[in-house]
């Protein structure tokens, strides 16, 4: 990536977590990196279309379809595995993302559907690992694999909408380390509840 590139890349990432997508312009990105909009157009053609560069970039942080995977168990939570480390390693953009996927309710175009699938790819990828590991004895052969990937879901989509409207309640990393061992503990154990038996874990305060 060379340097102008990179430079609008972070503009825009900041701006996001400032004011949110559609708030954030053209001129607005160009100018935070020191640039004219022109430079914008010049490096990505649009606001839009620097947006699904970073959209995909995320999901491919997140998701991995190249991976090979030793059990269902591992590939059911790659998913989770991938939040965790893109949560660690780049928080800032994590976060950008988690505030870009929440607006896209509001819209009635491209941008929602995109955001749909993924989240459809994500549960499915959950369910598959899920069922791979009935078979293969890493999963409990009695875990529902439909309930459970969308449990697991939405489970996270909570987190990060916890970590974008009160960040000061929550520590992220430690919360999605919690997250994915609580999925882990569920497919491994029946019936198993988070630490405090009342459902999935409830992300660590930092007060």
């Amino acid at each position: 990536m060379d340097e102008s590139t990179r430079r609008l890349v972070a503009a825009a990432i900041d701006l996001i977590n400032e004011k949110g997508y559609a708030q954030t312009t053209a001129k607005d990105i160009g100018l935070r990196a020191g640039y004219s909009r022109a430079m914008l157009a010049e490096r990505f053609g649009s606001k839009d279309a620097l947006l699904e560069s970073l959209l995909n970039d995320y999901e491919g942080r997140v998701d991995d379809d190249s991976a090979t995977y030793d059990s269902g168990l591992d590939k059911a939570l790659a998913p989770l595995d991938g939040m965790l480390r893109l949560v660690n390693d780049d928080p800032v953009f994590a976060r950008a993302m988690f505030v870009v996927s929440f607006e896209a309710m509001h819209d009635t175009g491209e941008f929602r559907e995109r955001i749909r699938q993924w989240l459809n790819r994500l549960r499915d990828a959950i369910r598959e690992g899920i069922r791979e590991g009935v078979v293969d004895g890493s999963v409990m052969a009695d875990v529902d694999a439909d309930e459970l990937s969308r449990e697991a879901l939405t489970a996270g989509i909570g987190y990060a909408y916890w970590s974008i409207m009160m960040p000061e309640q929550i520590d992220l990393p430690s919360t999605v380390a919690r997250w994915r061992e609580w999925v882990k503990h569920a497919l491994e154990s029946p019936g198993a509840l988070s630490p405090n038996g009342v459902g999935p874990i409830p992300p660590r305060s930092t007060r």
